[in-house]
């Protein structure tokens, strides 16, 4: 009977070994799980980490574009002021070069008509007792009192001719 423990001993050894191989696959494939799931914890934390870089690299982005947006719109602003003051500048010189010139032909006006004889109105005065006033008189009263001019009165003063 020796035999069968043998047999049962070696089929013992067999089961024995069997059971510490399964145990130890076990573990194997508890550390291999273990293992892949620290990786995809690991992958996990590095994607987060990654979009996270992603984020505040577009935020940044973002923000550099606002910054340079602000700025050239102030540049055209500044521009935009600076020609408004050129063309106002442009504008006062032009008048005031046109005052200066309205006030040299003012200047030289003044000038020739100071250098120039005096035109003066000639006053006019009532001529009398001239022949020409006593004619322009002696007519009106021969005219204006009904009389015919070249013509005598008669008598009577009706105002006949004396043939």
């Amino acid at each position: 009977m020796a035999i069968p423990w043998v047999a049962l001993s070696i089929l013992g050894a067999g089961i024995y070994s069997g059971s510490k191989a399964a145990e130890a696959a076990r573990r194997q494939a508890e550390a291999s799980r273990a293992a892949t799931q620290a990786a995809r914890t690991n992958a996990d934390r590095q994607i987060a980490q990654m979009q996270a870089d992603a984020q505040q690299r577009a935020k940044q982005f973002n923000l550099q574009i606002e910054q340079s947006r602000a700025s050239t719109q102030q540049a055209v602003d500044a521009a935009s002021q600076a020609q408004a003051q050129a063309e106002a500048q442009a504008n006062q010189q032009k008048n005031q070069s046109a005052l200066m010139i309205q006030q040299q032909q003012l200047q030289a006006a003044v000038a020739r008509q100071g250098s120039a004889s005096p035109v003066t109105r000639t006053k006019r005065t009532a001529k009398r007792a001239t022949p020409e006033s006593m004619r322009t008189k002696v007519s009106l009263d021969t005219y204006g009192s009904g009389g015919s001019p070249g013509g005598g009165t008669s008598a009577t003063g009706v105002g006949a001719l004396n043939v």
